[in-house]
């Protein structure tokens, strides 16, 4: 079992400030703290209040995804 950030990978957060794209990190909520996240898909954006799944960690920053309404 993986911990600290690696360990995040496959957790679910909520957006709570915009992320817009790879050069615009937002921020989300993961395990009660607060975190910088990008998309991973380097050119969307990912509105306050959207669930997002952690994809991967890369820089230091935490790569995620719209989970699938």
């Amino acid at each position: 079992m993986l911990s600290g950030v690696q360990g995040m990978i496959g957790d679910t957060a909520l957006v709570t400030r915009a992320i817009e794209g790879a050069h615009r990190p937002g921020r989300i909520r993961a395990r009660g703290e607060e975190w910088q996240a990008i998309p991973l898909d380097p050119d969307a954006s990912i509105p306050v209040g959207t669930s997002v799944i952690v994809a991967d960690v890369e820089r230091g920053l935490l790569v995620v995804y719209e989970i699938d309404t």
